[in-house]
C-alpha cells in the first residue's frame, strides 16, 4: 500500500513537472542582478599606489549602472529549453585634483567602464507543478567591454598613465583629452538555480542564484506565452 502511494505521488509530481514547458513555449524575462560591478558606488579618498607607477587623488565619487538582462527561452521538449540573453553593466570613476607620479597634474579624471553581455543558455525544467517552474542551466557568451578616460588638464600623460598600468593593447583612439578603448571576452556562467513563479497565468516574478558572468544573483519579471506541442 505504502509503494502504491508513493508510485502515484511520483507520476502527479512528473506530470505537473512537465506541465509548464508543454502549455507554454515561449518564456520572456527582464531582470535586475547583482555582480561584480555591484560595489562601485559611493564616496572615495585616498591613493593607489605599485612599484613604479603613483596616482594620488583628493576625493572621487563611484558609481554604477543597475545590471540589466533580457532573457528569451523557448522550450524544446517538456523538461528542456533553449534560448538566448543579452545584459548590461556600467561602472564610473569621477577623481578630483589626480596627481600622477607627484609631479604630473591630471586635473579631475573621470573612467567608465562598460559591458554588454550576448549568450546562449540551455535550461533544464525540473519539479514544476502548474505556476511554478524550477531550472537549473548553463549560459556561454561574449563580453564586449567598453573603456573610455577624460581629463580636465591633460591628454598625452592619460596615455602614457594607462600603457603604464598594462592598458596599452586596449586603446584604440585618443581623442582631444579623452581615451577610448575596448575588448573582447568570453563569458561562462553555470545557474545554480532558477525559480519562476506566476501571479497570473501568464505574468510573473523570477529570481536566479549563478556562478559567473554576467551576474551571480537576480529578480525579474517574466512572460510565458505560446501553445503545447
Amino acid at each position: 500500500m505504502q509503494k502504491r502511494f508513493f508510485s502515484i505521488c511520483f507520476l502527479l509530481f512528473a506530470f505537473g513537472a512537465f506541465a509548464q514547458n508543454e502549455d507554454y513555449q515561449h518564456v520572456v524575462s527582464v531582470q535586475s542582478g547583482v555582480s561584480l560591478f555591484s560595489p562601485f558606488r559611493g564616496t572615495i579618498t585616498g591613493s593607489t599606489q605599485s612599484s613604479d607607477t603613483t596616482v594620488s587623488f583628493r576625493s572621487g565619487n563611484a558609481y554604477n549602472f543597475p545590471q540589466i538582462n533580457l532573457a528569451y527561452d523557448h522550450g524544446i521538449n517538456r523538461w528542456f529549453s533553449i534560448g538566448g540573453a543579452i545584459s548590461y553593466n556600467k561602472v564610473g570613476l569621477d577623481l578630483k585634483d589626480v596627481v600622477y607620479n607627484k609631479k604630473e597634474n591630471l586635473g579631475d579624471v573621470t573612467l567608465n567602464v562598460s559591458r554588454i553581455t550576448l549568450g546562449a543558455r540551455a535550461l533544464f525544467h525540473y519539479g514544476n507543478a502548474n505556476r511554478v517552474d524550477m531550472y537549473s542551466g548553463v549560459r556561454l557568451g561574449i563580453g564586449i567591454w567598453g573603456v573610455n578616460a577624460g581629463s580636465s588638464l591633460v591628454d598625452s600623460k592619460l596615455d602614457e598613465v594607462f600603457k603604464e598600468a598594462g592598458g596599452s593593447g586596449i586603446w584604440r583612439s585618443v581623442l582631444g583629452n579623452k581615451l577610448k578603448g575596448g575588448f573582447v571576452l568570453p563569458q561562462v556562467q553555470v545557474i545554480l538555480f532558477g525559480l519562476r513563479t506566476y501571479l497570473t497565468e501568464n505574468i510573473g516574478l523570477n529570481g536566479e542564484l549563478a556562478v559567473g558572468s554576467p551576474y551571480f544573483a537576480s529578480i525579474g519579471l517574466n512572460y510565458r506565452f505560446g501553445s503545447g506541442y
